[in-house]
């Protein structure tokens, strides 16, 4: 039996809400985005790799998943930094991408670069005599 089927989904959600807002992330998210990441959390909350951490009790275990999946969406809707590449943060930005959160973009100052290809000669045409 799920975690949401015992309690209902705004269990989570909530706790994912009061996260967010004890991180100060102030962009709004949709409740299906909010449901996404936390169905995402009670999943590793209970998935093997998490069996190391056994000694933890259950709703412990799904605490620290909602926290980072919380510290994710923080980092992901304030800086323009690359996500990490291990599975987890992979996994976390294709949601994010699929709930269409918004990233801030770093304005870059333009430099001038050298072109790469030649000037095409019909460009002179005009000053051959």
């Amino acid at each position: 039996m799920r975690f949401f089927d015992l309690f209902g989904d705004s269990c989570a959600v909530d706790r994912l809400k009061q996260e967010l807002d004890s991180r100060n992330v102030d962009v709004r998210m949709t409740p299906a985005g909010l449901r996404g990441f936390a169905m995402d959390a009670e999943a590793a909350a209970k998935s093997p790799e998490s069996r190391l951490q056994a000694h933890l009790p259950y709703a412990r275990r799904l605490q620290e998943e909602i926290e980072t999946r919380a510290e994710f969406l923080r980092t992901w809707t304030t800086s323009d930094d690359s996500v990490p590449t291990d599975t987890l943060g992979v996994r976390l930005a294709a949601m994010a991408r699929k709930y269409a959160l918004p990233r801030p973009w770093r304005i870059v100052d333009p430099l001038p670069v050298a072109a790469r290809h030649p000037t095409p000669t019909y460009l002179r045409w005009t000053s051959a005599s």
